[in-house]
């Protein structure tokens, strides 16, 4: 069985979308939607909507503040032999857990990516981005988006048995990127599915998501952490992926704008 974790906070303008989309798939699964002390209509949406499907557990926020510590007791809860995640504002696309359960079938691994598809709600263009071709990727050799986690379904024996893996409730963003590392540091294997497989759609309708949001505290906070993972590591190509990504934050853009041309983080 594949658990689906959502966590969402003041997301009553999106949730009911992406629940119903998880009430769409047509498997035994079970959706844990995470609220993550919502000041909104948002959890009475949800138990409105779930209240006849018993694939859906409902629970609060018992970690930190924020999308990790939501995710972290959607983790602690899961019982499926496999997890994965969507965001409030995603939405599972109708065949996406057959896809998952036919790579389990096909090809053994830890880990599987697939590729998403994109919504742009202003001029109303559902495109297909960022996509990876079919094949094994590893920090070698990453794939594009590989930091995401809701484009990968993971094994329960990686994430709980075998190692206790987790979100770092310090990071309000980039904490995807550090889990996925964590992932790969004890297991670098990631199976791709073809290109032209994908299981979610991304909506960019909500202004409040921390991709938009995101600001230069974050971003320290971001920068912060990939130090300490480097520190915490001992293998060569584990410090070496996390260095590079390192060095390409702090050359970004995105990075120099928002800090007025700071060359370093504070660390």
């Amino acid at each position: 069985m594949i658990s689906i974790i959502v966590p969402y906070k003041n997301a009553e303008r999106w949730i009911g979308r992406c629940v119903a989309s998880l009430m769409a798939q047509d498997r035994e699964a079970e959706f844990i939607l995470v609220n993550d002390d919502s000041t909104d209509d948002g959890m009475d949406i949800v138990m409105g909507l779930t209240l006849s499907d018993d694939r859906f557990v409902l629970l609060e926020n018992e970690r930190g503040p924020g999308p990790s510590g939501a995710r972290n007791t959607g983790l602690d809860y899961a019982s499926g032999d496999w997890i994965t995640f969507a965001d409030a504002d995603d939405e599972m696309e109708p065949n996406a857990l057959r896809i998952f359960e036919e790579l389990i079938a096909e090809v053994p691994a830890n880990i599987y990516m697939t590729n998403h598809h994109r919504y742009y709600a202003k001029i109303d263009k559902l495109a297909l981005k960022y996509t990876n071709e079919e094949g094994w990727y590893g920090l070698e050799n990453l794939p594009t988006m590989w930091c995401m986690v809701w484009n990968k379904l993971y094994s329960r024996q990686l994430l709980c048995d075998d190692h206790m893996i987790r979100f770092d409730e310090s990071m309000k963003y980039g904490e995807d990127e550090i889990f996925n590392l964590e992932c790969l540091a004890v297991d670098n294997r990631i199976y791709h599915a073809a290109s032209d497989v994908t299981t979610l759609t991304r909506h960019f309708d909500n202004r409040q998501s921390l991709c938009h949001s995101k600001t230069e505290e974050d971003l320290f906070m971001q920068a912060e952490a990939l130090a300490r993972f480097i520190k915490r590591h001992d293998d060569p190509l584990v410090r070496k992926a996390a260095c590079l990504l390192l060095s390409e934050h702090w050359s970004s853009k995105t990075y120099l704008t928002l800090v007025a041309g700071e060359a370093s983080p504070h660390f």
